[in-house]
């Protein structure tokens, strides 16, 4: 009989240890267009740098061990991306986490035409986040927003408005 007792109340006690850490104590990271940086072409496809923003609301680093993403710009594909390396984003804090990926020279070439007459770009970044974190092993994101076209003197680059 204290056989028994003692595996029930080894039992409870692991019980209520698990519910002290349940899913809802952790917060899914929010994962933000930054910038998308032109960097060279090569015939008719253009090599593009995509830096995604990664903030990470909970208390505790989260490893971060791929991306893949959608981003469509004024409601058309732009560009397609996958990151296949880990990135730890800070308790509480944000990671820059830059995608090469390659696009139609077209896709761009119709963007900088439209954000010239419009002053902006309106896109959707959509796709999974990866985590190595047994609660929240994957997250799906879908963020909206608008670009601007800077040059500052180098290479084009369309950039996240505040908003």
């Amino acid at each position: 009989m204290p056989r028994l007792f003692a595996s029930i109340t080894a039992f409870v006690f692991l019980l209520s240890l698990g519910a002290c850490v349940t899913p809802k104590s952790v917060e899914a990271p929010r994962v933000a267009l930054e910038n998308v940086r032109l960097l060279h072409a090569r015939g008719l496809m253009q090599l593009v740098r995509v830096d995604l923003l990664v903030s990470n609301p909970n208390d505790f680093d989260i490893p971060l061990t791929g991306l893949d993403f959608n981003i469509k710009v004024n409601g058309a594909d732009f560009a397609n991306g996958v990151l296949n390396e880990t990135v730890t984003v800070p308790r509480r804090g944000r990671a820059t986490v830059p995608v090469e990926v390659t696009i139609s020279m077209l896709a761009v070439l119709r963007q900088i035409n439209a954000v010239e007459r419009q002053g902006k770009l309106d896109y959707r970044l959509s796709g999974t986040a990866f985590l190595d974190h047994l609660l929240l092993p994957s997250i799906a994101f879908d963020r909206t927003g608008s670009l601007s076209l800077r040059t500052d003197g180098g290479a084009p680059r369309f950039q996240a408005l505040e908003g």
